[in-house]
C-alpha cells in the first residue's frame, strides 16, 4: 500500500501537467532547491536505516 501511495505522489504531477510537451524556456532549478532535496533524501535514508536497525533488535 505504501509503495502504491509513493508512486501515486510521484506520478500525479506528471499526469496532471497543464503543459503539453517540454516548455520552450524551462525554469532552472537553482542550487538551494537542489541542496534542500539532497538534505531531504539524506534525512529520509537515515530515518529508514534507524528504523531498520531498531526492527532488527
Amino acid at each position: 500500500m505504501r509503495i502504491f501511495f509513493n508512486l501515486l505522489v510521484l506520478l500525479l504531477p506528471i499526469l496532471t501537467s497543464a503543459q503539453t510537451g517540454m516548455p520552450n524556456n524551462p525554469t532552472p532549478i537553482n542550487g538551494l532547491v537542489g541542496l534542500l532535496a539532497a538534505a531531504g533524501v539524506t534525512y529520509g535514508l537515515s530515518e529508514y536505516a534507524r528504523k531498520q536497525r531498531k526492527k532488527k533488535d
